[in-house]
């Protein structure tokens, strides 16, 4: 999705919320004699990265740097594509618990799939700053509540109005799988369904709707956009993402999306270790996480969560790693470290929290990785981004530099007191 930011509209916006707005990227800027490393391909020990529109112009070890350029000395820095967070609830969740004004993940009703996540994201959210500075440039965002809560969006964190962050804002259909237990739908954030309710049954049924109502030409002017929004995920255009946790929820979920013939993804699966033979068999990628998660039963080994990502990457399964939260987006580096701790490799831990979420939604021509033409969503950092010793130094998305975060300004304010005072 080409998109043309209006710095007119980000002026006019900042302004009334106090900020300093950017305009497009104003001028190329090269990064010079530093370690790169695309995640697509083999490392770049000492080279050259340029970024101009917003978009990678040109890298490698004799890039050439057009005149003009803002030119940033790397040498013993290295550059990384940024990461991106496939399941989190960022711009839509401040301060949960505390202030229910702050957060905005659920909306009346079972069946909202007109409903846009991004739409109701806050780009002046405080927690997009400290998960930004961490190496975080895109998010996947989706409302939690009912059965279906809204279509996911994708948002890149570094914009100032909401528009000019999304990346897609239709990006997949989300949905919270009816658990089996009957313990609430789909395990995450959802209301227990009435006694003699059958959600699965009522899904069913809306699913059918959808599909009738997508075989009739519809006039402009739809007058069931809720019905019109399901049409390509119905009909296997758009992913449909299925939030699960135990093993049962998550082999009904593939029974179901066969049946349905649904393009499907299972997101969080916590108990993926037990199911992988039919995972692999059904074909289907896994947003798999938060790694630091407890096993689901005390009977259960303490490493299962683990080392799971090790397992699917293991058995040649498609997966993401995700947090699942806006508070733990931050943590997405450190989710990567802990399953390489527990048996991933390294390349496929990094791989796991770029590339592979992209490749997953289908925006891997645009993201995730440091190529020709992708944008200009990148890190520069002192070392390895999974070790919490590592500094990001600097963070570019859509090639802008990103101003430091809520919690670097406040650091440096109090540091610099005056001692006694």
């Amino acid at each position: 999705m080409n998109r043309k930011p209006s710095y007119l509209a980000a002026l006019t916006v900042a302004c009334a919320l106090g900020l300093a707005a950017q305009a497009p990227q104003p001028k190329p800027v090269a990064i010079v004699g530093a370690r790169i490393v695309p995640v697509s391909g083999a490392d770049i020990a000492v080279g050259t990265v340029v970024f101009a529109g917003g978009k990678i112009t040109a890298l490698g070890v004799h890039a050439d740097v057009p005149r003009g350029a803002t030119i940033i000395p790397g040498k013993g820095l290295s550059v990384y594509p940024g990461m991106m967070d496939d399941s989190t609830t960022l711009g839509i969740a401040e301060v949960t618990g505390a202030a229910p004004g702050t957060v905005d993940t659920n909306e009346l009703g079972t069946f909202n799939p007109q409903l846009i996540s991004s739409k109701s994201v806050n780009p002046t959210s405080d927690i997009i700053g400290t998960v930004r500075a961490n190496g975080v440039t895109t998010a996947l965002v989706s409302m939690r509540g009912g059965v279906i809560p809204a279509q996911a969006s994708v948002v890149d964190l570094g914009l100032y109005t909401n528009d000019e962050m999304s990346v897609e804002r239709e990006t997949a259909l989300w949905i919270n799988f009816p658990s089996a237990s009957g313990g609430g739908r789909g395990g995450r954030g959802g209301a227990a369904p009435a006694p003699n309710a059958n959600p699965l049954r009522e899904l069913n049924d809306y699913l059918d709707a959808a599909r009738r109502y997508a075989a009739v030409s519809q006039p402009d002017g739809d007058p069931r956009p809720a019905m019109a929004a399901m049409k390509p995920y119905v009909t296997g255009q758009k992913p449909v993402i299925v939030s699960v946790t135990t093993a049962a929820d998550i082999r009904a979920a593939l029974r179901w999306g066969r049946e349905q013939h649904l393009k499907l993804i299972l997101a969080g699966a916590r108990d993926a270790w037990e199911t992988i033979p039919e995972i692999k068999a059904a074909g289907v990628p896994v947003l798999y996480g938060p790694v630091t998660a407890m096993p689901g039963s005390e009977n259960d080994p303490y490493d299962a969560v683990y080392s799971t990502p090790g397992e699917l990457a293991k058995a040649g399964i498609p997966f993401a790693l995700i947090t699942g939260s806006a508070a733990d987006s931050r943590n997405l580096p450190y989710n990567a470290a802990l399953a390489e701790a527990y048996g991933l490799a390294s390349d496929a831990a990094l791989r796991a929290i770029t590339l592979s979420p992209a490749e997953i939604l289908g925006l891997d021509h645009d993201l995730g990785s440091l190529a020709m033409g992708k944008r200009a969503n990148l890190v520069v950092t002192t070392g390895d981004p999974l070790d919490p010793r590592t500094q990001i130094k600097q963070v570019y998305v859509d090639g802008l530099l990103m101003p430091e975060s809520k919690h670097q300004r406040l650091y440096e304010q109090w540091l610099a007191r005056p001692d006694g005072k």
